[in-house]
């Protein structure tokens, strides 16, 4: 027990080994470290790639329609159970999805944890022509084009 006692009170009187944290700023991550991911929502095109190559699967889409016909995509990253392997930014092809160097991933309640994301896919625009429209258009076409071939017909008879 002595000797314990000795480097107990010998450690007293040194200077400390480790850094005093979060005195000041903190350490940079190591550049390729994958931390906190981070959506943005303008450059997703909605293949749903990252949901479906997500091995923990924390990743959801949320589609709802809305009134108008547009679509409202809501991407929910659940920090919780990523692994940080960042296979969703690798398959991502606009790059939307990207993993920063922010390691002080810590809360409080499990909404913390949670990336969410919102954006509105609008409808495609409505077809100037009905279905009917189009069938009597291609009809016209069709009538025009026999005409032509049964008039260069009877000139070629004529000849």
């Amino acid at each position: 027990m002595l000797p314990y006692l000795k480097q107990a009170l010998s450690n007293l009187f040194k200077k400390p080994s480790t850094m005093a944290f979060p005195a000041g700023d903190p350490p940079k991550a190591q550049e390729g470290y994958r931390g906190r991911i981070t959506f943005d929502p303008n450059l997703c095109m909605n293949c749903g790639m990252c949901e479906r190559v997500c091995a923990p699967q924390c990743i959801v889409r949320d589609i709802k329609k809305l009134e108008n016909g547009d679509q409202e995509i809501t991407f929910t990253f659940d920090m919780t159970s990523c692994t940080f392997c960042a296979t969703c930014s690798d398959f991502c092809a606009k790059k939307a999805i990207k993993l920063s160097d922010d390691y002080m991933i810590v809360g409080t309640k499990p909404e913390d944890f949670m990336v969410r994301e919102s954006f509105i896919k609008k409808a495609p625009p409505k077809p100037k022509f009905t279905p009917e429209q189009l069938a009597e258009m291609k009809k016209k076409a069709e009538a025009a084009k026999a005409a032509k071939a049964a008039q260069a017909a009877n000139a070629k008879k004529a000849e």
